[in-house]
């Protein structure tokens, strides 16, 4: 059947480094996307928003850091300390922040008046994060850690890994251990207060609040009640699902008749009915809303279906499964042609979305918090830009895939360097691999300072409109600062210094005259 489609700009991800705005519309959108239209039910928006994380997850995987709360590098307008040696090392202190990088093995950012710390090993391979009160960590993506302080309860963490887990804290129902498929209990996760089971899929128990689940070799058996819901399955002979004043799910021999009634806590309850695979209708309870599917096959939904809503003048038609989709409303805030995989635009409230065969994708984005503009070529070109709109400041990202990289951040920073390898956007990965390889880097910081390095950092130099400072490793350091003079030839074989009037020539490392 025919079903809105989300944008894939709106999206709000758990990690504290990725989770910085959440989508604002108007009053009028709000209502739009919350009350006028009602969900549809179907596989297509299954079957589009995984083709959707296929293609763009590559994309964000490794962009955390553009929109956290916390830099991953000093970015202070204070003066700098700046030590470098060749790509392996280079430390820099600010006023209140500090780096350090062995590079590409392990880095350190610290960030004094939040007490944050930010460190990797490998990166991507292994990172953590940390203050005073929790702390996040995360190897191959596979093994991951928390910590939280509470004011109220203490200390807990908690540990995942593929099949074992556990978390210990201060109190008792922060204690939990789990071996899975054998036996273990969560608290706390995946969106339950509590989840016990033993030898899954044979015994499996979940809690949320006054709400509890039991069931036997899952999915086959359930039985779950509390004060407001109750769900019965025999599968797939019967099955029921309820929550009073908001729906009602039923199913027998499932996925064959399925039928129930949605959106009973809105104006205008939904129905629904499923004969699979060859029809499905839904019908809101005065009329309003209709929706039809016919042929109906999993992951690929219905072959043709349509469907209209006249309180929006809404309308949806589909065709050849999800290949061709066609949607508008009255209002113009909601519209999409899918004529897939060549072309597709779809635009709802304040997003926008445009692809031309799967490699080529352009989001916009315009609300009151952020105005944005992305345009990926997968994987040759990344274009991406960001306006801060309270704070009125820009930041953009161009990647011209694996030749040039430009970045300049939100406090004015910005870097561009020739040879940038990895295919992905990702200031954390640029900072930390890229000059291994690169031929030419340029930095232009916020505290005035410039620093430009030559084949890999075989030269470097750096300077302010009253310094400057070059270094080519094993041969040549040199430092101009209105207080100090000093050059070091093959780290002081010989060697000049000025300090204010005080002259030393330094001859065979060891001898200062």
């Amino acid at each position: 059947m025919p079903h809105r489609m989300q944008s894939p700009t709106n999206k709000t991800t758990c990690s504290n480094r990725n989770t910085v705005f959440r989508r604002t519309t108007t009053k009028k959108n709000r209502d739009l996307s919350q009350e006028k239209f009602p969900k549809k039910n179907g596989f297509i928006s299954k079957f589009w928003k995984k083709f959707r994380i296929f293609c763009i997850v590559i994309l964000i995987t490794y962009s955390g850091n553009i929109f956290s709360e916390y830099p991953s590098k000093p970015v202070g307008e204070f003066k700098s300390e700046y030590d470098q040696f060749w790509f392996l090392y280079q430390k820099e202190i600010r006023a209140g922040e500090s780096e350090v990088i062995f590079r590409p093995f392990y880095s350190s950012y610290k960030e004094e008046k939040s007490a944050y710390r930010f460190q990797t090993v490998l990166y991507p391979i292994y990172y953590s994060e940390e203050t005073k009160y929790w702390k996040v960590w995360t190897f191959l993506f596979l093994f991951s850690g928390t910590s939280m302080l509470h004011e109220d309860v203490g200390e807990d963490s908690d540990v995942l890994t593929p099949l074992l887990f556990w978390g210990w804290g201060d109190t008792v129902r922060e204690k939990y251990f789990g071996f899975f498929p054998f036996a273990g209990k969560l608290r706390n996760k995946i969106g339950y207060s509590e989840l016990s089971f033993v030898l899954f899929p044979l015994y499996t128990n979940w809690k949320y609040k006054d709400y509890e689940a039991t069931s036997i070799l899952w999915p086959l058996f359930l039985y779950a009640s509390s004060e407001t819901r109750e769900e019965f399955r025999i599968f797939p002979l019967y099955s029921k699902k309820i929550h009073r004043g908001k729906y009602e799910r039923f199913s027998f021999l499932w996925p064959i008749f399925q039928w129930g009634t949605t959106f009973q806590d809105k104006r205008e309850p939904v129905h629904y009915k499923l004969f699979f695979p060859l029809f499905g209708f839904k019908d809101s309870e005065a009329g309003n809303m209709k929706s039809r599917g016919f042929l109906i096959i999993p992951l690929l939904g219905s072959f043709i279906g349509y469907g209209y809503d006249k309180r929006t003048g809404e309308k949806d038609f589909n065709a050849l499964f999800f290949l061709f989709q066609y949607g508008t409303n009255q209002d113009e805030d909601y519209g999409k042609l899918i004529l897939f995989p060549f072309f597709g635009h779809y635009r709802f409230a304040s997003k926008q979305t445009t692809f031309i065969t799967p490699f080529y994708f352009h989001l916009q984005t315009d609300t009151y918090h952020i105005q944005s503009d992305d345009t990926f070529l997968i994987p040759f070109y990344f274009n991406s830009k960001r306006k801060y709109v309270q704070w009125d400041r820009d930041e953009s990202y161009l990647k011209l895939w694996p030749v040039f990289k430009y970045q300049k951040d939100r406090e004015g920073n910005m870097i561009w360097n020739v040879l940038s390898l990895f295919p992905i956007k990702s200031e954390v990965v640029d900072r930390i691999w890229d000059p291994l390889w690169s031929i030419l880097e340029y930095q232009k910081l916020s505290n005035g300072e410039k620093r430009v390095s030559v084949l890999m950092r075989a030269y470097t130099q750096r300077w302010t409109s009253t310094e400057f400072h070059a270094s080519i490793p094993f041969v040549l350091e040199l430092s101009l600062t209105p207080e100090k003079t000093s050059w070091k030839f093959l780290y002081g074989l010989i060697g000049y210094e000025r300090i204010e009037s005080n002259r030393n020539l330094q001859l065979l490392w060891f001898i200062k005259i």
